[in-house]
């Protein structure tokens, strides 16, 4: 096969072994036990498949067929390979992937490259001058993100608190939102499909109200068809439009995701001054985010270097 002919096979059999395990449209408590053995979202679906894809044209490098039978040991192999030239991230995401396809426990594997944890958290003032450099819809959308900590891809699926219930299946905490002032309660779906409730600023809010869609739009985000109800923005287009501004006003750009990270070091200040211990601190902000595990937290605690 030439290059162009192993891509275009790899791609069909990538999506031909996500496609076995893919089960949409079911929540995970509905699944059961099962829930680990599938996948249930459409962004990992395709994340899942860039990884079978780097596998398959791999294996053909090496001189297999690219349908032959897999075994553990090339498949350990290969991450062993890989892992001199990837971070653990990069290395954890293959192994996930190539193990729930192929239903097979593979070892875990230390990458070589070591992961630096930087600072990635805007500050006020940078957020808007950012901000002034976009459209109104984006603008809006990223000071929404600033101060309630949402995903850009979270924005298309904003809802008023009557529209959409929280995940009922969680162990949500009673005081989400604690020391912040007054605001409004909305909620989003989030990673996963994960249900959950954010804060918005009384004067967000405001603004947000008079960009109500008389009637909801369908959109398509990195594939995923959406349906948004408020003429803001969202998803890559927000993410591409903040890269841009940031560059702009600031000379650099630590991404559309460096406003979570604003949220989570604004609300861990505020909730250790109120003297809470710190473990409850990052169980209280991983929820608000939409984590429900305090351990990733970690990654958005350290300061930018000046």
């Amino acid at each position: 096969m030439n290059g162009a002919n192993v891509a275009h096979a790899a791609n069909e059999f990538a999506r031909k072994l996500v496609s076995s395990v893919l089960v949409l449209g079911q929540s995970k408590s509905a699944l059961g036990t099962l829930v680990d053995h599938v996948i249930v979202s459409v962004g990992t679906a395709r994340d899942f498949e860039q990884c079978l894809r780097d596998f398959l044209k791999w294996r053909v490098a090496g001189g297999a067929r690219i349908d032959a039978p897999v075994t553990r040991a090339e498949l350990e192999e290969y991450l062993v390979q890989e892992s001199q030239r990837w971070r653990q991230k990069t290395v954890d995401q293959h192994r996930q992937a190539l193990g729930l396809v192929f239903s097979v426990a593979l070892t875990h594997i230390e990458a070589q490259i070591p992961t630096f944890t930087r600072g990635r958290a805007y500050t006020a003032d940078e957020m808007e001058a950012i901000s002034r450099r976009q459209s109104p819809r984006n603008a809006l959308a990223t000071r929404i993100s600033f101060y309630s900590g949402m995903r850009a891809s979270e924005l298309l699926e904003l809802r008023e608190a009557h529209e959409l219930d929280p995940q009922p299946d969680r162990p949500w905490r009673t005081d989400l939102f604690k020391g912040l002032p007054d605001g409004v309660i909305y909620r989003t779906t989030g990673k996963g499909g994960l249900r959950r409730s954010i804060w918005i600023p009384i004067a967000l809010h405001l603004q947000l109200q008079t960009r109500r869609l008389a009637e909801p739009v369908t959109v398509i985000d990195r594939e995923v068809k959406r349906e948004t109800v408020f003429d803001i923005g969202g998803g890559q287009s927000l993410s591409q439009s903040f890269s841009s501004a940031s560059m702009s006003a600031q000379g650099f750009s630590l991404g559309f995701h460096g406003l979570r990270h604003s949220y989570a070091q604004g609300r861990l200040e505020t909730l250790l001054a109120m003297g809470l211990d710190p473990l409850e601190c990052f169980e209280i902000i991983s929820q608000e985010e939409g984590h429900l595990r305090i351990d990733v937290l970690w990654a958005y605690t350290p300061k930018r270097k000046a």
